[in-house]
């Protein structure tokens, strides 16, 4: 979902409550242990908790506070020490900043922290919606649920896990396999937004997405579709026998240390597939930092390899700027090939491997709030990347 527009609302400017560096004006930090710190929490994660009464496609972002202080997962080092120059780091993020949607801005080199800045009352501690940004964190579990076996293979049709939902189906729509729905291949008729509002109204979801007018071959054609992505969620929960929230935080973020502040679901129990993610910036920097090392972290593989280069590999050209891999985007700035999770109204994780760079920036996107979309594409040609003065 990226297309929504918002209503009105300023705040105010806050530093972020923690011990960093501070470069004149621009806020600084490192993290020394950013691959290896983290580890599982001793009690299950309560998603039913994270969940709440949450049942909208479309949520209006309301402002949660992650309650672990990961400061200790941080420690402080100058852009120098990392081969980047401070001066065209704080140029580029004091003119990002004149956006008045944006909340945060995180630039890691070589494992550090080397900028992290907070906007308009933000700080560190502060979790947003990241909206499509997770369907990048969707594909991981999908391939973590294949490498265990619980997903046979991405060929498969999603009709083995769903039956129930294809009784009258075509020959055709049963084509569909788990694959089309993460390359946004599927064929079933979606116009993003306008879609999700007649689906919301319905009480059964992924029955309804999938019962709609299939309008290409499966396979042959790409449209975004936050209902493709929303059924994998459903294929995931039945092959695993567990919902995408516990599956998730079992074998991707408590290892990590991260912990979904919120995470909405369907009136049947399904868990958002790709939207109402809800996540602090420096988590979204470990999800980066996680691609960014073949989907290692600690020195364990939580992401199979496949997954990592499959975010790379294109799949469909969008437009002259932008290409789609596996619920990744893709595009080259400054003769550099990068990939990057995209959600609605400023939520991204850029994968930056030739210069070991993981950029992470979100946005408000609350009715009260007039967003205005930041292009880091021009931050990254015309800051981040001069900014560069050693390996």
């Amino acid at each position: 979902m990226r297309l929504r527009k918002q209503g009105s609302r300023r705040i105010a400017w806050a530093v972020p409550m923690l011990s960093l560096l501070a470069l004149a004006g621009c806020t600084e930090a490192a993290t020394s242990k950013s691959t290896a710190t983290g580890a599982a929490t001793a009690a299950a994660v309560d998603c039913g908790r994270i969940a709440g009464n949450g049942r909208t496609f479309y949520e209006s972002n309301p402002t949660y506070k992650d309650p672990r202080d990961d400061g200790e997962d941080w420690s402080p080092t100058a852009p120098e020490a990392q081969g980047m120059d401070s001066a065209k780091l704080r140029t580029g993020l004091t003119k990002l900043g004149n956006n008045a949607s944006l909340l945060s801005a995180l630039v890691i080199r070589n494992d550090r922290l080397v900028a992290e800045r907070y906007f308009h009352g933000s700080g560190a501690q502060r979790s947003d919606n990241v909206h499509s940004a997770s369907k990048s964190i969707l594909q991981a579990l999908v391939h973590i649920a294949v490498a265990k076996g619980d997903i046979g293979s991405l060929d498969d049709p999603v009709a083995d896990y769903l039956p129930e939902y294809f009784g009258e189906a075509s020959p055709d729509k049963k084509k569909i396999t788990v694959r089309h729905m993460l390359t946004m291949r599927s064929g079933l008729d979606w116009t993003e937004d306008s879609t999700e509002i007649q689906v919301g109204k319905t009480s059964n979801w992924v029955r309804t997405i999938l019962g709609r007018e299939l309008v290409s071959a499966p396979g042959t054609t790409y449209n975004y579709s936050s209902g493709d992505t929303h059924v994998l969620s459903a294929v995931l929960q039945k092959a695993t026998g567990m919902s995408t929230c516990q599956f998730a935080h079992q074998y991707l973020c408590e290892p990590m240390g991260i912990t979904a502040e919120h995470w909405g679901r369907d009136p049947q129990g399904v868990f958002s597939g790709g939207y109402n993610v809800y996540l602090t910036p420096r988590e979204m920097a470990k999800f980066g930092l996680l691609y960014l090392h073949d989907g290692k972290w600690g020195g364990r593989q939580l992401v199979p390899h496949d997954a990592v280069r499959a975010s790379q590999v294109k799949t469909a050209r969008v437009d002259d700027v932008f290409a789609y891999s596996e619920g990744w985007w893709m595009q080259s700035i400054s003769e550099r090939s990068m990939y990057f999770a995209w959600g609605y109204g400023g939520q991204f994780i850029y994968v930056i491997p030739s210069a070991d760079i993981v950029l992470v920036t979100s946005e408000n996107t609350g009715d009260k709030s007039i967003n205005k979309e930041i292009d880091p594409g021009e931050f990254i040609r015309d800051h981040l990347l001069p900014a560069i003065s050693g390996p």
